[in-house]
């Protein structure tokens, strides 16, 4: 059964100190005044755990927040920023909603930060992205959705994840690492230990709605009730290159689970477990679409590597 929050899909599913370097320019006839300067504030949580949502509030779009300690939120950013984290900042959801909420429209930056600790009734216990978010070098880990999707991020915009770790969140619904309606790159970095009622580590929606991941791992996922350990792709686009996913496990689909288009690129499917008996796709469950592999292999899977039989060029066994 997938969970994904307010919709039924087919097969039992349901899918949820400031720095300023401005130069004025003043009393000269004919200059037009220059943009306003960005502004880099420093943000201290150590004296105070709720000093950053009036930070994020008072900034202007463009500032960067230098932000240190453990702050508490949860927190929402509705304007162009950077929060940029020293000596790997904790944001803290303290289990109130989602522990970074995006908005719509905006673009932010999440640079050495660990986001711990959200817990979304709806959805994107971490991360719940509307606008253009890159998270890089960061960790988003120990998040819930308890009734939703996307128990790490729940991505309805632009994400681009680098250089990061998406471990140990837990979604009731789909995603529990990440659940992806809208566009999701994921390079450099490692989608593991979560756990979802389908697509453990990473699902993937509807058709327009697209996957890349490049140079990256997923891996020791469980999809609880049904589809997808590693990853799920319901009816959209994923592409996996450079890439391994191994030892997740479910009951159709152990690494992955295919409904749309995939293409695995120098990628590597292996050591993972269906438990669905024979042909429950042990390494890929062809459900319907497209799975094509380039120079990736798919091997030393449980019960079988691709399943149904013969339904992926180039994979046997």
């Amino acid at each position: 059964m997938l969970i994904e929050v307010g919709r039924s899909l087919p097969r039992r599913w349901v899918a949820s100190a400031t720095v300023a370097g401005a130069v004025a320019a003043v009393g000269l006839t004919g200059v037009v005044p220059a943009a306003a300067a960005q502004v880099t504030t420093a943000v201290s949580c150590s004296a105070n755990p709720g000093a950053l949502q009036p930070a994020i509030t008072a900034a202007s779009p463009g500032d960067t927040l230098l932000v240190s300690g453990t702050c508490t939120g949860p927190f929402t950013i509705n304007k162009n920023l950077t929060l940029r984290g020293v000596s790997r900042a904790v944001l803290d959801g303290n289990q109130a909603g989602s522990t970074v909420t995006v908005g719509s429209g905006a673009q932010v930056l999440l640079d050495r930060l660990v986001l711990t600790h959200g817990s979304a009734a709806s959805a994107g216990g971490g991360i719940r992205n509307e606008g253009t978010l890159t998270v890089t070098n960061s960790a988003v880990r120990d998040n819930t959705a308890p009734s939703g999707a996307g128990g790490g991020i729940h991505n309805l915009g632009t994400l681009t994840v680098v250089s990061s770790t998406v471990s140990a969140n837990y979604s009731l619904g789909a995603g529990g690492g990440i659940n992806n309606n809208g566009y999701l790159t994921v390079r450099s970095s490692s989608v593991f230990g979560n756990s979802g009622d389908n697509g453990g580590g990473i699902f993937n929606y509807l058709a327009g709605q697209t996957v890349a991941l490049i140079q990256s791992s997923v891996h020791h996922n469980t999809a609880r009730v049904s589809d997808g350990g590693g990853l799920l792709n319901y009816q959209g686009e994923m592409t996996v290159s450079g890439s391994t996913v191994y030892s997740n496990t479910a009951t159709f689909g152990g690494g992955i689970w295919n409904g749309g288009t995939l293409t695995a690129t120098r990628s590597t499917v292996l050591l993972n477990t269906a438990t669905g008996g024979p042909g429950s796709g042990g390494g890929i469950y062809k459900a319907g679409g497209t799975v094509a592999l380039d120079r990736s292999v798919v091997r030393s899977n449980t019960p079988d590597n691709c399943a149904p039989p013969g339904s992926v060029l180039g994979c046997t066994g």
